[in-house]
């Protein structure tokens, strides 16, 4: 694949969710190229000069999708207030002490969701707490959740994936997988939970390897732009003490057992492991891969 194919293919794979790039997210997500930004913005110039890509207000898109422009500007609006949700519900979580990362996936983490979006959010446990740490965020959150029969989605909180701190590396890898690694945006962390999980996860860079994640000590606000690389914060101020942090607790094993049997007739898509709990209603993914491989094809690039 050349230079031009991958932007071509990148700007294709986001043009499955209607979302036009900026030329450092072109460069940050660019599938399959180690390049400088020098040499993409050279590449996307030829490309516009021959009428393969349009460009408009410094985003770049698919020949003929210029109304994606607009779209994506509506979607930032509505995702500005989406986040302070997202910040709301974050900061509700910091009492639990087995927490130690909370983030934000999905199309809010690219700014781009729709009115009637819910919140996704990511939660890593301490270890051997899965259960007990998704028991209380599930019971803090609760006034705020979306509705399980879809009568309330918009803006609620949906705690669509868990990990503990034994198992954060992602077995599934694939574009779809480093794509929601590399999009998730930290909004806090404790004991540099944020730089373990990216580090067991590096495998992400085979498809997307000018991607970098983002550093310690700062933190993003409800008003950045997403979209850019930004600094993460380590929120390891302080230790708290508690009986649900001792390995094998008989709480982590009762609560379990009481969220697996209220579960039992709900289960479809879900993936339930060890220390992994995948809460996803569609498959999104298997969609998402066919609908690229299609366009590659049609496109005539090789993958």
């Amino acid at each position: 694949m050349t230079l031009s194919q991958a932007i071509i293919s990148t700007l294709s794979y986001y043009d499955i969710f209607n979302y036009p790039l900026k030329i450092e997210q072109i460069h940050q997500y660019l599938i399959s190229q180690k390049v400088n930004i020098l040499q993409v913005q050279k590449s996307i110039n030829q490309l516009i000069n021959t009428n393969q890509i349009g460009a408009d207000d410094n985003y770049f898109y698919l020949k003929n999708r210029s109304k994606l422009v607009l779209l994506r500007k509506q979607r930032n609006r509505i995702s500005k207030a989406k986040l302070k949700r997202a910040y709301f519900f974050a900061d509700i979580l910091k009492v639990i002490p087995t927490l130690k990362l909370v983030a934000i996936s999905g199309a809010l983490a690219m700014e781009n969701s729709h009115k009637n979006d819910d919140i996704d959010l990511v939660l890593v446990s301490s270890d051997l707490t899965i259960w007990t740490t998704r028991f209380f965020s599930n019971l803090l959150l609760l006034p705020f959740k979306r509705d399980p029969d879809g009568k309330k989605v918009a803006d609620r909180a949906c705690l669509n994936l868990f990990l503990d701190e034994s198992g954060l590396k992602i077995k599934t890898q694939n574009l779809y997988i480093a794509h929601e690694i590399s999009q998730m945006k930290l909004i806090w962390d404790r004991d540099g939970a944020y730089q373990k999980f990216i580090g067991t996860n590096r495998w992400i860079n085979k498809y997307l390897p000018n991607w970098e994640p983002q550093v310690a000590n700062s933190k993003c606000s409800p008003g950045e732009d997403l979209a850019k690389p930004r600094k993460m914060v380590n929120r390891n101020t302080f230790k708290i003490y508690s009986p649900f942090t001792i390995h094998h607790s008989p709480v982590e094993t009762f609560l379990k057992k009481v969220q697996l049997w209220y579960m039992r007739s709900k289960i479809t898509t879900e993936t339930i492991g060890k220390n992994q709990l995948f809460f996803h209603p569609q498959d999104t993914e298997k969609w998402v891969i066919e609908e690229y491989q299609k366009r590659l094809i049609k496109l005539g690039i090789q993958d």
